[in-house]
């Protein structure tokens, strides 16, 4: 039982070491300098699609999210996003407080969003959504939206920045590239 167990370890070693050597990896890193920390996750996007294609089916369905609760219909929600995809770049969405600044926008195949707050911590939000990512996840049925295209979309996009967080000692990072070990 022992040699059993030992060997769909090691096989299961064998088969994600070698998926993961050519797979794009999703990392996220999370610093505080002023208490000395650091947690680094380093996940390859084909162990993320088999841990989706691992969940049962009755169970994925039960999971999707309907967006019922919302003030617009699935019909009006793709309209938007439609209007959105076609926009040229543009700013959409401008917020100027006393204390934050917000800014959402198109560039190039990128949803931007930025928040910048004015306090003492100075906090700085930067998020960037590829635009294809957002469109596999509303391939889905209508009203639900579809993760496991998001994540494939997502590693189909490639390398890049995704969001970054400061916010006074703590700085968090969450980027994809091709390496299985965090920069």
């Amino acid at each position: 039982m022992r040699n059993k167990a030992l060997s769909i370890l090691l096989l299961l070693f064998l088969v994600f070491a070698g998926a993961a050597a050519a797979d794009q990896w999703i990392h996220v890193k999370v610093e505080n300098t002023q208490d000395e920390e650091l947690v680094t996750v380093n996940l390859p996007f084909s162990l993320l699609n088999a841990a989706v294609a691992m969940i049962p089916e009755e169970v994925r369905h039960e999971g999707e999210i309907a967006i019922d609760d919302l003030d617009m219909d699935w019909n009006e929600l793709m309209d938007l996003w439609r209007e959105i995809k076609d926009a040229p770049e543009a700013t959409f969405v401008t917020v100027e407080t006393r204390d934050e600044n917000v800014v959402v926008r198109k560039e190039g195949d990128f949803l931007v969003v930025r928040t910048t707050e004015h306090t003492e911590h100075g906090a700085e939000v930067n998020a960037k959504l590829p635009l294809s990512v957002v469109d596999a996840l509303l391939s889905g049925p209508e009203g639900t939206f579809d993760f496991q295209a998001a994540l494939s979309a997502l590693a189909d996009h490639g390398p890049g920045e995704l969001v970054t967080v400061r916010d006074g000692d703590e700085t968090v990072r969450v980027w994809i590239d091709d390496q299985n070990e965090a920069d």
